[in-house]
């Protein structure tokens, strides 16, 4: 059998690695837009910062593709799939055929209109070249404008405030990370960036740049202020790459629509990662998750599909984590449930020792949680998530700083310990 990955991230890794755990006989052909692209995108603010060595970048050794028996073609971008002649056309006009397709081509940051991408200083951080690119604006930067306060932007506001660079997150938000945590998590985040050289302007958006030379000088907002800068990173958030599966037949919704076995609407091609629509277990409702972990799942549950192991993705939860200044915070599901939403909330928190704690409930199931300053039960909540387990008996303990692994298993026994474990 011959078997075509799309992307070479860490979906298209996974489903190789799968694929391998039980065939060695099927030949394996992935294409890759990039040059030595066994690195980990969600590393790139800490290498930003010094904080890894470029190597530390890396989540397989260069032998990785040999080793796999993998025949890897780098900087091969396909532009065109035929799903009734089983065949994929890259934009240098070379086509490979296939018989089972993993399309796992990720995604990619959106940059405003009004912002041109050819200005020198103006950058988005999505892969290693990008990084690169602001490693070389920064030595000679003397201020840094990031646009959104996301994940993304605040991680790199972080990397660039740490190198001792003034920083600025521009942000149309009234706060921070504010699809990711409530409005008193996001009040001691912000209250953190600023004492390490990064200011927030919230409520505010880019209206245009000021360039010399084909150079950036300045970003103006649309409230009339000008911040000089000779960096800006646009973090506006991300957009799945469908074109690949646009009028094949294949159904695209916010991403490209999958089962639990992570095949789309044509039989023999499978989707994975951040181009992937799957269920989403906190939100009941199909959504892309653009996470690095859902997309070794989704990788590992379509590679083992396409040669005939049945295997399922129950669903994903958006989770993310990061750390702001020393502080750990990690948020996954519902964590800004409407007040219709029938969902009860539990919150403990200390502003003046950067400790907040909620848990979201709804029919006595968690549905979403914020662990700021101390995240130690992360994973055991999660299993509770996972589980869909019944917390009812156990509500209030939920909230102590004591829960942890042995409360669980006090409260749910060995079935939910047993998940917890394997996850």
């Amino acid at each position: 059998m011959n078997i075509l990955i799309v992307g070479c991230s860490a979906a298209g890794t996974a489903a190789i690695e799968a694929v391998r755990t039980y065939d060695w006989k099927s030949s394996i052909v992935q294409l890759s837009d990039e040059r030595d692209p066994l690195y980990s995108r969600c590393l790139l603010p800490y290498w930003l910062s010094g904080a890894i060595a470029e190597e530390g970048l890396r989540y397989r050794d260069a032998s990785f593709h040999r080793d796999m028996q993998v025949t890897l073609h780098e900087g091969k971008r396909a532009v065109r799939l035929n799903a009734q002649s089983q065949h994929v056309v890259c934009n240098d006009g070379s086509i490979y055929p296939f018989d089972r397709l993993l399309i796992a081509t990720g995604s990619s940051a959106k940059l405003p209109d009004n912002i041109p991408g050819d200005i020198g200083g103006v950058c988005t951080l999505r892969t290693r070249a990008d990084a690169e690119a602001i490693r070389e604006c920064a030595v000679r930067a003397g201020g840094a404008v990031v646009l959104g306060g996301g994940l993304i932007g605040l991680k790199t506001a972080c990397a660039l405030g740490e190198s001792g660079m003034e920083t600025t997150v521009v942000m149309k938000s009234d706060r921070v990370l504010s699809q990711m945590i409530d409005r008193e998590a996001s009040r001691i985040i912000t209250g953190r960036l600023r004492t390490r050289k990064v200011g927030v302007l919230e409520g505010s958006d880019c209206s245009g740049i000021h360039h010399r030379e084909g150079r950036l000088v300045a970003v103006v907002t649309d409230q009339g202020r000008t911040i000089p800068c000779e960096l800006l990173i646009v973090a506006k958030g991300v957009r799945p790459n469908v074109s690949l599966a646009e009028g094949t037949g294949i159904a695209v919704r916010s991403g490209i629509v999958t089962s639990a076995t992570m095949q789309t609407t044509q039989e023999n091609i499978f989707a994975a990662g951040d181009v992937a629509e799957t269920y989403d277990i906190a939100r009941e409702e199909y959504a892309v998750n653009a996470l690095w972990t859902c997309a070794v799942q989704q990788g590992r549950v379509a590679g083992l599909n396409m040669i005939g192991r049945k295997a399922s993705y129950d669903g994903a939860v958006g989770m993310n984590a990061l750390n702001i200044g020393g502080i750990p915070l990690i948020a996954y599901g519902m964590t800004n449930p409407r007040e219709e939403s029938g969902c009860r909330v539990l919150i403990h928190g200390k502003r003046e020792s950067a400790l907040y704690r909620k848990i979201v409930l709804k029919d006595h199931r968690i549905r979403g949680i914020i662990l700021l300053g101390r995240i130690d039960d992360a994973g055991v909540l999660l299993s509770l998530i996972r589980q869909r387990t019944d917390v009812s008996a156990f509500e209030e303990e939920l909230m102590s700083s004591q829960f942890n692994f042995a409360g669980l298993l006090r409260n749910v026994g060995k079935t939910v310990i047993d998940a917890y474990q394997s996850s």
